[in-house]
């Protein structure tokens, strides 16, 4: 009988809260510690001679593992983990951002940074609601990239689907903000510190048509240019005030403490990408696909009337 009692009271001093806290604490320094070095080696890596896709692939699976390791003990996080994880979450998606424009036609590391992507998106999401921009940049980038795999012809059907699967996780979330619009979609957005709930409206901005050296095209790449420049400057002002009017209505709603479609926001975030998509593109040199990048940027625009307006 006193066994049986002394048993009980042992696993019940196991069980306590303050022991479980000071085990997630434990684990969690760990886990961070790994995924930081792991950071630091990879960083070091990308800055030096140009890794192979391969290396490109297993350092994206580091990331992945690494967070998928931080889930169970984020609920037990104190102040230094929020610190810390907020600085592991700005040099993950910097990394992810730098290395997935080396292989940008390669579908398999594209598939290793989306698998990245969803990992660090899906942790903020479910577990961290300290730190929400790290899901709001996640999604956007893994949005962008399908989108862009897209764009290069890459299995359009799939990637076409994953670019509606990411888009939709982000605008979940902003509607739950009531946000149409946020301004995290990008890793130069991410704040040194967060709120448990930010105000999700984003400072709009026009995005501005790229400079080219037009004496260095033949007359075949000077046509594609002109078609891209001229729908360029016809897309960007529309895409911009769509923007414009989808702010002043989240600010509008959010007044209201009204509910937005999750839908609205996913195509606001894939309107703006494509166009940022373009204005790459063009720097690019690629000036076919920036004009197709452009014409699925208005598309989705036309979709927004309903909300818009206009």
């Amino acid at each position: 009988m006193f066994r049986t009692i002394a048993v009980c009271c042992c696993l019940g001093l196991l069980a306590s809260p303050d022991v479980l806290a000071q085990r997630g604490g434990i684990g969690a320094q760990n886990s961070h510690a790994a995924l930081r070095h792991d950071l630091d080696t990879m960083t070091i890596r990308l800055g030096g001679v140009r890794p192979s896709s391969q290396q490109l692939i297993a350092d994206a699976q580091l990331l992945t593992s690494g967070y998928r390791s931080l889930g169970p003990f984020a609920r037990g996080f104190g102040p230094a983990d929020y610190a810390l994880n907020r600085e592991v979450a700005r040099r993950s998606l910097e990394w992810l951002g730098r290395a997935s424009v080396l292989y940008p036609r390669d579908p398999l590391v594209a598939q290793a940074f989306l698998s990245s992507y969803d990992s660090i998106g899906g942790f903020y999401r479910d577990y961290g609601p300290f730190y929400q921009p790290g899901a709001f940049v996640a999604y956007a980038g893994a949005t962008r990239l399908a989108q862009r795999l897209v764009l290069y012809g890459l299995d359009p059907g799939r990637y076409e689907r994953e670019a509606g699967r990411f888009a939709l996780a982000y605008g979940t979330i902003a509607a739950l903000n009531g946000a149409l619009l946020t301004p995290w979609n990008s890793p130069r957005d991410l704040p040194d510190t967060a709120s448990l709930k930010p105000d999700p409206i984003a400072e709009i901005q026009q995005v501005d048509l790229p400079a080219v050296d037009v004496a260095k095209l033949d007359a075949e790449q000077k046509a594609a240019w002109t078609e891209a420049r001229d729908r360029f400057r016809t897309v960007a002002p529309r895409v911009y005030q769509a923007r414009v009017l989808l702010n002043e209505l989240s600010q509008r709603l959010q007044r209201q403490h009204m509910t937005l479609h999750p839908q609205d926001s996913a195509d606001a975030l894939r309107m703006q990408s494509f166009l940022e998509d373009a204005a790459d593109l063009v720097r690019e040199g690629q000036f076919e696909t920036a004009t197709e990048a452009l014409t699925r940027a208005d598309y989705v625009r036309v979709k927004l009337k309903s909300v818009t307006g206009q």
